[in-house]
């Protein structure tokens, strides 16, 4: 889905560290001490090598899933779509012919279309020349398509369809100041410019304006574009073609085949077939670019490439030479982890600035249509001679990784939007760790955990499985993003570390390939790692996405010296918050560490509110010892001081950091004593990594704070419509 927007810059201090209102950090050196493997180089992580082949797909899997609120009695197979902007590029005229399938008798043909005017007249239904009637539904974005008498039999068809519709255009009151904007095409309020088709001023190095068009469909978007079947579980092809003006350069999801010269300065350029995709991930983009070309070699067998191109605002080719790297390292980051290649012939980018936009990003970093990303110029273009910022490699790996997680398998409906976006977000960090592993710090993502916890136990805490719906307003989407995007990546952490990361990755492997060109649903994703793990992930995972809040988890400890055992005695209950609908209990893949300076792991998963486990050898217990998991532990006064005993083990950065995170936010929530706090406090790091940490402090860090996945207009209240 989309990169979110409004990064904020966070200067880390060792004091601000340790504070819950701190921020999480993620621009350090490498850390020293992280979790086995999870700091590698390149060349030795698991990504580095090409993998073996994921299985075959699973005989007879379903891969489709209903439509929420369209009917299924009729769907789309594919779209052969054109469109037209005027000259002014304020509006467009559009025709598509679509092949449907009829599976039952109908009334009428739903569409959903928002701000689109169909053409009187040119509605028919082939064969047979069935003239139809676009009757708008109710007051939301569908209309029926009826045929003036009689029914629809069951069958194929080609369905007609013209019409004019909106660019879009933010103008302000003030065009000096760029204040107090208004939509001039758009009589609703508080609409966006990034929606449909909309219009941007790409802005070149000699300070010249062009206009361009680009494309935004998600989440409910397209309909804005083209009328048709705007949900995630419809999945036609399409072929897309256009008219436009004679100096632009142009780009969508597949191929161009060729362009020829029309009339009134226009030429016709036209698309290769798309794979099967929902609506909101096609895109156009047109206007006059610079384009950076190169090629991406495959590292898997079949040796498959891509053709790679950048598209740039005028005279910025040479600024996109840096993200052409990355674009490269984080394809074969995927390919590799993967062992998919995309089922596409060539890979855009597309990096666009506006010239008279307020926001810079138009509401919103990035979008992962599929082979066609678009991106924005101030994030991914750094000038020549400089670096890109952290944001800008994040938003390209983050996008990247959608090409997989959302685009090749997709989401059922919006309140699993985490399916994405969780997924995204978890693989920013392992793509960091494979490229720059000097920016990364295991410390900083344990900060960044406590930031979130800190979010969920307040009262606008939101499940990581919010209940979008199309009822579901913009504040709400806001509200819930923090969780979508950086709970859902922490708890997929959490996942990884309990099952292990070749686990982990088999079980994703064979969930693109069960679920390649169809959707998925949490129980689908759940029903794979369980396979690949033997582990209960249909339990532990949906008490985390479903719940909000965080389990407190008591620990203690007595040596059994009949056994030479240690009991470890453990409860549940959830952390004191203000949640609205506060969680319960969960099922805990819990981590405990033991033995020789902690050296030993054992995994449970903790289903009931009581349980104890027995640990060879009596000594120190510790839960979370690489300090990523999704849980507070608040240990008992034996527990406790065998652990302050265990010094030395306790000295590795994240593991340090998230003791005293912990201790600080169980003092605070008065479930321990102040002196919990001190004794942690007291354990001082090894002095080289003091002296990193004071690099740190005197460099200001940017992190990402996730808001606005969408952007206005999205989801907007509509009415279900009919089924016939």
């Amino acid at each position: 889905m989309c990169f979110p927007l409004n990064a904020k810059l966070h200067c880390i201090s060792i004091a601000a560290a340790l504070a819950l209102a701190g921020c999480g950090g993620g621009d350090g050196s490498s850390a020293s001490g992280a979790r086995a493997g999870a700091a590698a180089s390149p060349a030795s992580s698991p990504a580095a090598t090409v993998p073996a082949a994921p299985s075959a797909a699973t005989p007879g899997i379903d891969k489709t899933v209903a439509p929420v609120e369209m009917p299924d009695t009729v769907t789309p197979v594919n779209y052969k779509l054109w469109f037209r902007p005027n000259t002014a590029l304020n509006a467009f005229d559009g025709r598509a012919d679509v092949e449907i399938k009829v599976h039952e008798p109908v009334n009428a043909i739903v569409v959903a279309a928002h701000r689109l005017t169909f053409t009187n007249g040119t509605l028919m239904l082939q064969p047979g020349n069935i003239p139809l009637i676009a009757t708008p539904q109710d007051d939301g974005d569908y209309y029926q398509l009826r045929p003036a008498s009689g029914q629809i039999a069951p069958g194929t068809y080609s369905l007609h369809m013209e019409w004019t519709g909106i660019i879009n255009f933010k103008t302000y009151d003030d065009p000096a100041t760029k204040t107090g904007g208004s939509c001039g095409n758009d009589p609703y309020p508080g609409c966006s410019a990034a929606e449909g088709v909309f219009r941007i001023d790409l802005k070149s190095t000699d300070g010249k304006t062009s206009g361009a068009i680009l494309t935004q469909g998600e989440s409910d978007l397209a309909r804005q574009w083209f009328p048709g079947w705007d949900e995630p579980a419809f999945r036609p092809t399409y072929e897309v073609s256009a008219d436009v003006p004679q100096n632009w350069r142009v780009v969508s999801n597949a191929a161009e085949k060729d362009e020829v010269n029309v009339d009134q300065g226009y030429k016709r350029v036209t698309f290769d077939k798309t794979p099967p995709m929902p609506s909101y991930l096609l895109f156009f983009g047109g206007g006059q670019f610079d384009v950076l070309e190169d090629d991406f070699s495959s590292p898997l067998p079949d040796g498959k490439g891509l053709h790679l191109r950048i598209f740039a605002p005028p005279g910025m080719k040479d600024w996109a030479k840096p993200a052409m790297q990355e674009t490269k390292q984080a394809l074969d980051f995927y390919y590799r982890y993967t062992g998919i290649p995309l089922p596409l012939k060539k890979f855009d980018t597309v990096a666009a600035n506006d010239a008279f936009k307020a926001e810079k990003d138009l509401n919103f970093g990035g979008m992962e249509n599929w082979g066609a990303i678009l991106e924005f110029a101030d994030d991914i273009l750094p000038p020549p001679g400089t670096t890109m910022s952290n944001y800008g490699v994040t938003v390209l790996t983050h996008e990247a990784a959608h090409q997989w997680f959302g685009d090749l398998v997709t989401l059922d409906w919006w309140d699993d939007v985490w399916l994405n976006e969780s997924f995204a977000t978890f693989f920013e960090n392992k793509t960091k760790i494979a490229f720059f592993p000097e920016r990364f710090s295991w410390e900083g993502e344990v900060k960044n955990k406590y930031r979130v916890i800190a979010d969920d136990l307040a009262s606008t805490s939101y499940p990581i499985q919010p209940n979008f719906n199309a009822w579901a307003s913009n504040d709400f989407v806001i509200n819930a993003a923090n969780f979508v995007y950086d709970k859902g990546g922490q708890v997929l952490k959490m996942f990884e570390g309990y099952l292990g990361e070749d686990v982990m990755r088999k079980g994703l492997q064979q969930y693109l390939t069960d679920y390649s060109f169809g959707n998925s649903t949490p129980k689908r994703l759940w029903d794979e790692l369980a396979r690949a793990s033997g582990q209960p992930m249909d339990a532990i995972g949906d008490s985390f996405v479903r719940q909000t809040g965080v389990p407190l988890v008591s620990l203690d400890t007595q040596c059994d010296l009949t056994n030479n055992e240690t009991v470890v005695s453990l409860k549940q209950r959830p952390f004191p918050n203000k949640n609205a609908y506060p969680g319960t209990q969960w099922t805990i893949p819990l981590t405990l560490a033991y033995g020789d300076n902690l050296a030993s792991t054992r995994t449970i998963a903790m289903k009931d509110t009581s349980t104890q486990v027995r640990l060879p050898g009596c000594g120190a217990v510790l839960a979370d010892p690489t300090g990523q998991d999704y849980y507070v532990v608040n240990y008992g006064d034996n527990a406790w001081g065998q652990l302050l005993a265990q010094r030395n083990a306790l000295q590795d950065p994240p593991r340090l950091t998230n003791l005293r995170l912990e201790a600080h936010l169980l003092v605070g929530a008065g479930l321990a004593d102040p002196s919990r706090e001190s004794s942690i406090n007291s354990i001082a790091l090894a002095p080289n990594i003091v002296a990193r940490m004071q690099r740190l402090e005197s460099t200001p860090v940017q992190t990402v704070v996730r808001r606005v996945p969408f952007y206005q207009g999205q989801l907007k209240a509509t009415r279900k419509p009919k089924q016939n």
